[in-house]
C-alpha cells in the first residue's frame, strides 16, 4: 500500500493527469471525459515509483447520482492485472467516500464488458460485491474475436448464402472517405426513423464526436454504385478493441441483408489492423428489453456473448 497514492482530482488539467499504466479505454481517457460533460471528479491510484496511474475512475454528478460514466457506453474502474487486491478494495473505500462528499444518494457504475477484460472484471465484480454495491442489471454484449478464420467459416450457411448475393450483385465494403460525415449520420437517423429506432445519441453529438475523434470514430459503408445501402460509425475503443456503434441499412435492400457485407468487411478490417475483438454491442430496444431478432442475427454470425454490467450502491 505504501507504493500507492490516491489522487482526488475535480476537473483537472491535462497537465494535472498522470499518464495511465498502459493505452487504456478511450471513453476513460480525459479528452473523451472532459466532453462529456463540464464538471467531473477523477480519483486515480498512482504507482509512486512509475509515476503512472494503475486504476481509474471518473465520476459525474447528474442529480443526486454519482455516475461512471455520463455520456459513453462505459466508464467504470480500469486497472492494472497486477494491482494489489489490498489497493483495489482502497481505491474503492475512497471512491466512495469521494462520491457520498458530493452529497448524493446514490453511486452507479456501468462496466465494461467482461470480454474486454476478462480477468479485472471478474476481480472487480467480486470487490464491488464486497463493498456493498449491488448489481443492478446485466445485458450481454455481442462480439466477435478475430482470428485466424475467415468471417464466412463462423457465419451459419443461410448468412453466407446473403454474403455471396451481397457480392454478386456488385455491391461493395469501403471505409467511408469524405471528410463530411454528414450524409452518414443523416443516412443512420433517417433509416432509424423509418423502422421505429430512436437514436440513442443525438445526430448533432455524433457529428461533433465524429469531428473531433477522427481517429477513434470511422464510418464504413456498402455501396451499391453511388447509393447507401448501410453504414456504421465504429468507436475504435482501444489498440486491439472495435466497437460497431451505430449500424443502419436502407430498408430498400432487406432482401440482400447488407449488413451481413458490413460486418463481413468490419472483420477484415480488424485482421488487417490487429484489433483482437468486435465488439458488435448490446441488443436491446429503447425500453432496454431484449430484441430476439437481432439477438438471433448476431448468433448466426458467429458472435458470442459476454456480460455488461450495471453496478450501484445506495450511499
Amino acid at each position: 500500500m505504501a507504493n500507492y497514492v490516491f489522487l482526488h482530482q475535480q476537473n483537472p488539467t491535462p497537465s494535472d493527469v498522470l499518464p495511465f499504466y498502459e493505452p487504456g479505454f478511450f471513453f476513460n481517457e480525459y479528452a473523451h471525459l472532459r466532453q462529456q460533460a463540464e464538471n467531473f471528479i477523477l480519483l486515480s491510484a498512482v504507482n509512486q515509483e512509475t509515476q503512472q496511474t494503475e486504476a481509474r475512475c471518473a465520476f459525474f454528478i447528474q442529480a443526486d447520482e454519482a455516475c461512471s460514466p455520463a455520456a459513453a457506453p462505459f466508464g467504470s474502474i480500469e486497472f492494472s492485472e497486477t494491482l494489489p487486491d489490498a489497493v483495489l478494495d482502497k481505491f474503492l473505500f475512497e471512491l466512495t467516500a469521494a462520491a457520498r462528499n458530493e452529497g448524493v444518494k446514490k453511486l452507479r457504475i456501468v462496466s465494461y464488458p467482461h470480454c474486454y477484460a476478462q480477468q479485472q472484471a471478474a476481480r472487480l465484480m467480486n470487490r464491488l460485491s464486497a463493498h456493498n454495491f449491488v448489481q443492478q442489471s446485466a445485458h450481454p454484449t455481442y462480439y466477435l474475436p478475430i482470428g485466424r478464420h475467415s468471417f464466412d467459416d463462423r457465419i451459419v450457411p443461410a448468412e453466407c448464402r446473403r454474403l455471396q448475393r451481397c457480392r454478386r450483385t456488385g455491391l461493395q465494403f469501403n471505409q467511408w472517405a469524405s471528410t463530411d460525415v454528414a450524409e452518414v449520420v443523416d443516412f443512420i437517423q433517417e433509416t432509424r426513423q423509418q423502422k421505429g429506432y430512436p437514436m440513442a445519441v443525438s445526430s448533432r453529438r455524433v457529428t461533433k464526436l465524429c469531428q473531433q475523434f477522427p481517429d477513434q470514430f470511422v464510418a464504413f459503408a456498402v455501396t451499391d454504385g453511388p447509393r447507401l445501402a448501410a453504414v456504421t460509425i465504429t468507436v475504435r475503443v482501444r489498440h486491439d478493441i472495435l466497437y460497431n456503434f451505430l449500424p443502419a441499412s436502407h430498408p430498400d435492400y432487406q432482401t440482400l441483408s447488407p449488413m451481413v457485407m458490413l460486418i463481413d468487411g468490419l472483420f477484415d478490417y480488424c485482421k488487417k489492423t490487429a484489433i483482437r475483438l468486435l465488439d458488435l454491442g448490446v441488443s436491446l430496444d429503447a425500453n432496454k428489453q431484449p430484441k430476439p431478432g437481432l439477438i438471433r442475427f448476431k448468433r448466426n454470425l458467429g458472435a458470442q456473448e459476454s456480460p455488461k454490467q450495471v453496478f450501484e450502491k445506495i450511499l
